[in-house]
């Protein structure tokens, strides 16, 4: 089983194998001492390169119809008149293409994707941070970057992530990346993350800020209890595409 999944939780393990949560632990702690997995928070992930890092093409494909309902779901809360920040990657390109058209609103983005994207939007006044270009996911970081944002707020920023963990927060494969994505989270009056349930239990290279940092999670499907226990004493909302928000 550890062997098909990227992210395996105690509980699933216990049920697929017969045993007690207490067992699974155990033994995933020796698996972990001997550099076969690392631990997290209610499981474990199979061990590899934490900056290891997809292609957005690679990206694309994976979990394609959670992604668009979710970014369905992100686009609703834009309303008239806001200066939005969408940060770039795949599932908040679905944010992008799902823009209410009788809203008129200022749209940034740090993604080359989404610029092209935004262009052909009449409603929208579409404006590109710029800085170094990043191929692997088409994202312009950098100093340059950090320097157009200086003196800029917003009402709303969207953003994606490659981990969701309680213990370690929000994280991204790129340094580069993580480091804008923060700042903007400092920039914006609710920041909301965007991010299918694979993303859950994850711990990549780069953190961008603590979950506590956010206002609110969009996702396919609820996290363990464990999770959904944590997110609620630090006041994070969890919405999820079948529009119950926060029900658990």
């Amino acid at each position: 089983m550890m062997k098909d999944e990227h992210v395996t939780k105690t509980a699933d393990l216990a049920k697929h194998y017969g045993v007690s949560s207490a067992t699974i632990r155990n033994d995933l702690s020796q698996l972990a001492k001997q550099g076969h997995l690392q631990r997290i928070h209610g499981g474990a992930i199979t061990q590899q390169w934490l900056s290891r890092e997809p292609s957005y093409g690679e990206k694309a494909h994976l979990h394609a119809p959670e992604k668009q309902a979710i970014g369905l779901e992100a686009a609703s809360m834009i309303e008239d008149g806001m200066a939005v920040f969408i940060g770039n990657g795949t599932t908040t390109m679905e944010i992008i293409r799902n823009l209410p058209s009788d809203r008129h609103v200022r749209i940034f983005t740090n993604a080359l994707s989404h610029a092209a994207e935004l262009a052909s939007k009449s409603n929208v006044e579409a404006f590109v941070v710029g800085g170094f270009l990043r191929g692997v996911s088409l994202a312009m970081v950098g100093h340059l970057a950090k320097r157009v944002l200086d003196g800029t707020y917003f009402d709303l920023a969207f953003l994606g992530v490659n981990g969701v963990s309680i213990e370690y927060g929000l994280t991204i494969p790129s340094l580069e990346e993580s480091e804008i994505a923060a700042d903007i989270v400092h920039r914006s009056q609710h920041t909301v993350i965007v991010a299918d349930h694979s993303k859950f239990g994850v711990l990549t290279h780069g953190k961008i800020v603590d979950l506590s940092s956010v206002s609110m999670l969009i996702t396919d499907k609820l996290p363990d209890s464990d999770t959904r226990n944590a997110l609620t004493r630090i006041g994070v909302e969890v919405r999820l595409t079948n529009g119950r928000g926060g029900e658990y």
